[in-house]
């Protein structure tokens, strides 16, 4: 029972951290700069910005979406800040589900599994906008 237990927390605080993102330059790439000071749009801002890629990141839900939804967005951040953007223009956010299967074996015989994991998925375009 114990180990049961034990077995369920590690695969939680695995899952947990299940948090991927990726970048396409697309325009000029510039210096890195902290996550924080990047800010998502809705739709693109009307000032003057320029196109410097495409961003994506996805979280996989283990209790709730919204903690998902926020990792997702930090990753999106941490994305585009690697590429020097300090905006994003919000493109898509969505969810997708992977399905998984195996087998343990044991000396008792073994057990089969198989689950879902669902996830937060989001896209948008790495901006940079000029400050006045």
């Amino acid at each position: 029972m114990i180990l049961r237990q034990f077995s369920f927390l590690i695969v939680v605080l695995l899952l947990v951290g299940c948090t991927t993102g990726s970048s396409l330059v697309t325009g000029n790439k510039r210096a890195p700069i902290d996550s924080t000071h990047v800010v998502i749009y809705r739709t693109a801002p009307e000032v003057n910005f320029e196109y410097i890629g495409i961003v994506k990141s996805e979280a996989v839900e283990v209790l709730l979406q919204q903690e998902a939804l926020d990792r997702a967005v930090e990753e999106l951040k941490n994305q585009a800040a690697k590429i020097g953007a300090n905006g994003i223009i919000l493109g898509h956010m969505g969810e997708k589900q992977e399905g998984y299967s195996g087998y343990t074996p044991s000396a008792t015989g073994g057990s089969f599994y198989s689950g879902t994991d669902e996830y937060q998925t989001l896209r948008g375009d790495a901006i940079y906008v000029e400050k006045e």
